[in-house]
């Protein structure tokens, strides 16, 4: 074969390829190069979407253990300084308190106070007092719970006065004593102040 017609051959076969190329590129890349493109865009739409329902869904839950904190608190609050003067919880707790101690409560008044107004904004309460004087007898070990009992309560509780003494027992030959022993009994007498919130 002449050289001539090697190069020829061999320009005519670059001439084919340069053509078989183009067509494949045109009709088979081309247009999957475009739904890669579409493809693409619409994955980054949807993770955008994704992220962004991502976030909104954690907000929301925030806000969910917010109210739930809120609720938790005012729950928390409210056995601290109920709302209205709620005496008979009162009375059942000091019930409560002197049956846990096996402290006899001997003497108890109530007295309700005014109630103080609150400021013009319209979530403030008011705050009203209730007096409460007690006369406790009981061992040492029966008034000594029966404070701390007081002291960890949940309703807020001021103690206002307060006065521990032992009670006189007669001794041998009518004369007194007031040796602390196990059956010694204490005589406690105290005044507090528990709070609540108007209406």
């Amino acid at each position: 074969m002449k050289p001539s017609t090697k190069r020829a051959l061999s320009i005519l076969f670059s001439v084919f390829f340069l053509i078989a190329t183009i067509v494949v590129y045109s009709s088979l890349i081309e247009p999957e190069m475009g739904n890669s493109s579409e493809l693409q865009s619409e994955v980054a739409s949807k993770t955008n979407a994704y992220q962004n329902q991502k976030a909104a869904v954690s907000q929301v839950s925030k806000l969910i253990s917010q109210f739930q904190n809120a609720a938790q608190l005012q729950q928390t609050l409210s056995l601290a300084m109920p709302v209205g003067p709620s005496v008979t919880d009162a009375l059942n707790q000091w019930y409560t308190i002197s049956q846990n101690s096996q402290a006899s409560v001997q003497s108890l008044n109530i007295k309700l106070g005014k109630t103080l107004t609150s400021s013009n904004q319209p979530l403030a309460k008011g705050m009203g007092t209730i007096t409460i004087d007690l006369g406790i007898v009981g061992t040492y070990d029966a008034v000594k719970q029966f404070l701390t009992s007081v002291e960890s309560n949940a309703r807020l509780i001021n103690v206002t006065s307060f006065d521990f003494k032992p009670l006189v027992s007669s001794g041998q030959g009518g004369a007194t004593t007031q040796s602390p022993s196990s059956n010694q009994l204490y005589s406690l007498q105290m005044t507090v102040n528990t709070f609540y919130q108007g209406n």
